[in-house]
């Protein structure tokens, strides 16, 4: 990212001023200067790799998706599943019949980088009386897409990587319990309570594997997918590369963009502790925010001219940029650029303030002062005390909250809740609110 200038240049440009204002020389500088930034924040191509030093190598931004959202996300999706059956074998000469067999619950488990888990709970029922409960532990390879965009995380036989069935002693002695239910009064002369048990035992660990069998062949194999949620992110957002890690109690998405960003987040996944535990949070680093921002004006969604007095206008005499000074008290920065005449280059530096304005996030710094200037002091005195130029400022960002969370056949749109800056990150929390049905997405 660009540098604020020295104060012995700061010092010089000023006792310069008044003799070089008929000259071309503060001119040039300026758009020398104007020229460097803009080439400084293009995106990083194949053929424009960032410079040793230029980046810390760290994650731009950073998401947390709690796993209560995931379930509740996968739970509405479970009524659709058939009900099997399995036949239970003869205990004691008697004839079980069969019980049903169907998927009770499906809830996100920490697992391997990379990876997400997923806790299966099968029920095996005679009717409407619960027999026993099979748990199966899955880890599933999410399939990640940075060119579009996207996360899906299917429960399905392509992306199943490890199926591990398992008995509690609690659903054995269950299970013990409903076999001697089913044996008549004159049988249980000939069996006694301890034999049913052991045999309870044995037949538990063949109808788990059954189980277990039931739910890779007939429900993700057959079906294609047992559960599905796919996170799509904004269009906004350029990605280069996009990991993730299952925590204890959170799914953590780390993304790269393809911007030019100096400083990215630190390393842990340590959420705000006074935003709702249950709201997805996202964090940004400063300088990707800066980097965001230069990519809309580039794009030409944040306006890039402005006029002297604060107006966006497509011919307007002033250029503007966004810089973040790291480590700093103030470190939102505002580039203004007049390109002729009165040539200058004004750095404000502001405090960064946010307010969420709808469905979008309005970033600003309204104490902005100035931080430096190259070229006329006259320039750089309208900015400073034109009200419509710190307008200018506090409307420098706007970002439409436009991530998307597919469920089957359903919506979600993320909403801000919260929204606040800590130290060199930008901190949003996201609720979720139903949208449209699903469209195919083009980037």
């Amino acid at each position: 990212m660009p540098r604020p200038a020295t104060a012995l240049a700061q010092l010089l440009a000023v006792s310069l001023v008044s003799v070089t204002l008929g000259c071309a020389a503060p001119c040039t500088r300026v758009q020398d200067s104007h020229t460097a930034f803009r080439k400084a924040t293009l995106p990083i191509t194949s053929a424009a790799r960032p410079s040793q030093g230029a980046s810390d190598g760290r994650t731009h931004a950073s998401i947390s998706v709690p796993y209560e959202i995931i379930d509740a996300m996968v739970a509405k999706q479970l009524g659709r599943l058939p009900k099997l059956s399995v036949p239970v074998p003869a205990v004691a000469g008697v004839s079980l019949g069969s019980l049903g067999v169907g998927v009770e619950s499906v809830r996100a488990r920490p697992a391997p980088a990379g990876e997400l888990g997923f806790r299966v709970t099968i029920g095996l029922s005679q009717g409407k009386r619960a027999v026993m409960t099979v748990d199966v532990d899955a880890r599933v390879r999410p399939q990640l897409s940075p060119a579009s965009g996207t996360l899906s995380v299917a429960l399905s036989g392509r992306d199943v990587i490890e199926l591990k069935p398992s008995i509690s002693a609690q659903s054995r002695k269950q299970l013990g319990d409903w076999i001697w239910s089913q044996i008549p009064g004159p049988a249980k002369m000939m069996v006694d309570r301890g034999t049913v048990g052991a045999l309870a035992g044995e037949l538990a660990d063949q109808l788990m594997g059954q189980a277990a069998r039931l739910l890779e062949h007939d429900l993700l194999d057959d079906l294609g997918e047992l559960a599905r949620f796919e996170l799509d992110l904004p269009d906004e957002l350029p990605v280069s590369a996009i990991s993730l890690s299952a925590g204890d109690r959170y799914l953590n998405i780390d993304l790269r963009t393809t911007l030019r960003v100096e400083h990215g987040l630190a390393g842990s996944h340590e959420r705000r502790a006074g935003m709702h535990q249950n709201s997805i949070q996202v964090r940004v680093s400063g300088d990707a925010i800066a980097a965001l921002a230069n990519h809309a004006i580039r794009e030409g969604r944040i306006p890039e001219r402005w006029t002297l007095e604060g107006e966006p206008s497509p011919t307007g005499a002033v250029y503007a940029g966004v810089g973040w000074a790291e480590g700093t008290p103030d470190p939102l920065e505002v580039h203004l650029w007049k390109l002729d005449s009165d040539c200058a280059h004004v750095i404000l530096r502001g405090e960064p303030h946010l307010v969420v304005v709808g469905r979008e996030l309005e970033l600003g710094a309204e104490q902005a002062k100035v931080h430096s200037v190259v070229g006329s002091a006259k320039v750089r005195a309208g900015l400073f005390f034109s009200k419509a130029a710190r307008r200018g400022v506090s409307l420098i960002e706007r970002t439409a909250a436009s991530t998307e969370i597919e469920i089957g056949a359903s919506t979600m749109n993320a909403q801000i809740v919260a929204a606040e800056i800590d130290g060199d990150e930008l901190v949003l929390g996201l609720g979720l609110v139903a949208g449209p049905a699903p469209t195919e997405r083009a980037r």
